[in-house]
């Protein structure tokens, strides 16, 4: 089967992929071809609501533009969704203002339609491409040709077929060879060569990066990062007992230029806690949802990972003055609380949440045990003060 080319680099890419190696390598190939691309990743239970906010994205842009999926199969109604969104968004702008017929002394019918026209304009019709490797996409695909199915090869080999005609020579070569290696993991190829080296970068690129959840675009360029620096190494000639050695260096380089060069070159601060440091730097106003609880600024942090949150809070909360304490609260309503000095999270934990502990470290308890986004944590946590006769709001 012959895989489709992406038919310019001139449109606005919106590429989704899955969150896995074989998703961020099709990006990755999309990358090497100097497509102008933003970037979306999901699980596949993630997948409808990342689907909806890619949509809110492209009915802001006023150029021509394109959707692209891949390594995610998704279901007949999706893709039945996916069609009509896209149909939906060519044409004229609906949310424009109308303009009233002339009167008699002001503009003209043809200048009043000049008008219009100008105010109202026209968005090009944004195109569409899924290109997928799992069999279950097969309903789908048979229904919608843009639906591109192809269980051969994994989803990054296809996205080089697909953009192969923009690279060069020597390019097209390197990427080729790359795009089998990951193949090899992810088609579980046990009987090739690279098979244990496939899936070890496939365990890499699973691992927990450090960064804050918030960091979608930094965590990446991060995995892109691992990628080329793998990929090098391993094209020189290295063992993988010497990738494996290096994955330390790998990581370490990402952070270069990106934090103080006191804090890279640091012997004592692990490596975990200088990726830390570089999220509290890089974390955007605003992403941290804020509370005033009994006078004090509490940021919620709504399924951090537990190493995550600490080390950032430490950053927000010591160095940057940006709270008073810290509340991590996981989809089963279990807290973990902590503060500068001055606040006893113990405390406040006991008065409000259930549970108590320490003056700089608590844990607690909602009885919302089912918890879904950080709103819905948010209206727990301010329920439970409310019923204990605390104060709060949102800051």
């Amino acid at each position: 089967m012959t895989t489709p080319t992406l038919p310019n680099r001139d449109v606005l890419l919106f590429h989704l992929s899955h969150n896995d190696l074989d998703g961020y390598g099709a990006q990755y190939m999309t990358r090497a071809a100097g497509f102008r691309a933003r970037y979306y990743n999901a699980d596949y239970r993630d997948v409808p609501a990342v689907l909806e906010r890619i949509f809110a994205d492209m009915a802001k842009v006023r150029e021509p533009a394109m959707l692209l999926i891949t390594d995610l199969n998704l279901t007949a109604e999706q893709a039945d969704m996916v069609a009509r969104r896209i149909q939906g968004m060519g044409g004229s702008e609906s949310t424009a203002p109308s303009v009233a017929p002339a009167r008699n002394g002001l503009l003209s019918p043809d200048m009043a339609a000049m008008l219009k026209q100008s105010i109202v304009g026209t968005r090009p019709q944004p195109e569409v491409m899924l290109l997928d490797h799992h069999a279950t996409g097969e309903d789908a695909a048979e229904k919608h040709a843009w639906y591109h199915l192809d269980t051969s090869r994994c989803a990054s080999r296809l996205a080089f077929e697909a953009v192969a005609p923009y690279l060069d020579d020597a390019a097209r070569a390197l990427y080729a060879a790359r795009a089998d290696f990951i193949d090899v993991g992810d088609r579980w190829l046990k009987d090739d060569a690279r098979f244990h080296r496939s899936i070890f970068l496939i365990g890499l690129m699973m691992e927990d990066d450090q960064l804050a959840p918030p960091l979608d675009e930094l965590k990446r360029e991060y995995r892109f990062h691992l990628m080329d620096a793998f990929f090098r190494r391993m094209e020189e000639g290295a063992s993988l007992e010497a990738l494996e050695r290096a994955v330390y260096d790998f990581r370490k380089d990402f952070l270069k230029g990106r934090v103080e060069e006191g804090v890279y070159n640091d012997h004592e601060t692990p490596l975990k806690d200088k990726f830390h440091k570089l999220s509290a730097l890089m974390l955007p106003e605003g992403s941290v949802p804020m509370l005033l609880i009994d006078g004090y600024r509490a940021g919620i942090f709504f399924n951090w990972p537990h190493d995550v949150f600490r080390g950032v809070v430490m950053e927000l909360m010591e160095n940057q003055g940006k709270m008073d304490m810290a509340i991590r609260v996981g989809g089963n309503g279990r807290m973990s609380l902590r503060s500068n000095d001055g606040v006893d999270v113990g405390i406040i934990a006991g008065r409000y949440f259930e549970g108590g502990g320490h003056p700089g470290a608590a844990g607690g308890v909602l009885k919302d045990t089912r918890l879904k986004d950080v709103n819905q944590a948010i209206r727990s946590i301010s329920q439970a003060i409310v019923e204990r006769k605390g104060e709060v709001k949102p800051l």
